[in-house]
């Protein structure tokens, strides 16, 4: 371990603000193991939390800190820079955030075990390979960028297929509709989430799809459609219990619930992965899936918001490597 270089890519306004003192915090304990210097890049926005991560020197180990969508971000940029091709060079992952679901996957909860884990599998060049899901789709503008483009038809696409990684989940229905009515009501704190459940329950109605999951057709009338590479989201919601970072497959959750009173009590038993028992619910392990429709879906990838036609999941086994010790996955 001595005399590696590194970066911390970090977003200093996740947690709340804590990500800047662990930031600090993280610097001197490598300092303090190495006795090299850890450069410290601080991002602006999301767009730049990917160029931050493609302008990594080929000598510097990557590590990056905050919420599920800055480590999901960061993986993209490696993604692209990398041409969407296998990443060789181990990463390392700290929570900055209020969530950090894919950590728990390994049975970390909070930064000081991240940073201890992270700096012992450095220490010991222990790394472990993680899968991830190759999201394909054509991009459609959403309202804002509807508004920002002078001139442009309403909803008009280029036709060129984008390419999105997915390391913990995506979803279409239900789950991404929460998310944005979530992100619009960030000014009154944690319980966003909590209310935006409550308001999208009250007025939602299964919806009639076709999805081909590994070439095969389904017709299904769902309440979402769930595709994830961990067992965890939003926090401590096991909403995938039997699926494992390294296992090669995705998991893939499908609820057909009817009635708002069974949709609501749907909820609480996600937190305890006990969902998997309805029998309105469908689960399966898969190696793709496809959804096909007019109209674009509004999609949940890895607590961000994307729009688009058409899209696809693939799974890539053994994508990317993560400093981590292969006995935490249990």
């Amino acid at each position: 371990m001595q005399g590696k270089r590194a970066v911390l890519i970090y977003n200093p306004n996740s947690g709340r603000g804590k990500a800047a003192m662990r930031a600090t915090d993280f610097f001197q304990h490598w300092e303090d193991r190495t006795g090299t210097e850890l450069r410290l890049r601080p991002t602006r926005s999301l767009p730049d939390i990917r160029v931050a991560a493609k302008e990594i020197q080929p000598d510097e180990l990557p590590i990056f800190m905050g919420g599920d969508g800055t480590l999901s971000e960061s993986l993209q940029g490696l993604a692209e820079a990398a041409e969407f091709r296998q990443l060789k060079q181990p990463i390392g992952f700290l929570p900055g955030g209020t969530g950090n679901s894919f950590l728990r996957d390994f049975g970390i909860t909070d930064y000081d075990a991240a940073r201890d884990a992270l700096l012992s599998a450095i220490a010991a060049d222990q790394s472990l390979a993680v899968d991830a899901g190759i999201v394909e789709y054509t991009p459609v503008p959403g309202p804002a960028e509807k508004s920002a483009q002078s001139g442009a038809t309403p909803g008009a696409v280029s036709g060129e297929r984008a390419r999105r990684i997915t390391m913990n989940i995506w979803a279409v229905g239900l789950i991404p509709d929460i998310t944005e009515l979530a992100i619009r009501m960030r000014a009154i704190g944690s319980l966003n989430y909590t209310l935006a459940s409550l308001i999208k329950l009250l007025g939602h109605k299964p919806e009639r799809l076709k999805v081909i999951v590994d070439g095969q057709e389904r017709e299904v009338e769902c309440n979402f459609i769930c595709i994830s590479n961990s067992r965890f989201t939003g926090g401590a919601m096991e909403i995938a219990p039997a699926v494992r970072v390294n296992d090669g497959r995705l998991f893939y959750l499908c609820p057909e619930v009817k009635g708002r009173l069974k949709s609501f009590g749907l909820f609480p038993s996600i937190f305890k992965g006990k969902h998997i028992e309805h029998p309105n619910i469908t689960t399966d392990f898969v190696q793709s899936i496809a959804l096909n429709r007019p109209e674009p879906f509004l999609m949940n990838v890895d607590g961000e918001l994307e729009r688009g036609l058409n899209p696809g999941v693939t799974i890539q086994p053994g994508y990317f490597r993560l400093y981590m010790d292969p006995e935490r996955v249990a």
